[in-house]
């Protein structure tokens, strides 16, 4: 699914980037992380949802994890 049309960004390619740099905590840093800036701002409450399931993924992995 295209989430930012402006940069013919996908969300694989968001979570791809997001995933790479779990620092990344803010649309515009997912934006410079791929090399680009955000344009109409159409697309920064969708990659602002990719950031916080890709954190919650990231803590139910690192839950468990530790529970090993």
């Amino acid at each position: 699914m295209i989430v930012c049309v402006c940069n013919a960004k996908n969300s694989q390619t968001v979570r791809e980037t997001l995933t790479g740099a779990p620092h990344i905590g803010t649309p515009a840093a997912a934006h410079r992380a791929m090399g680009c800036k955000p344009q109409c701002g159409r697309c920064l409450p969708a990659i602002a949802d990719l950031i916080e399931e890709v954190r919650n993924e990231n803590a139910v992995v690192t839950a468990l994890a530790a529970a090993d």
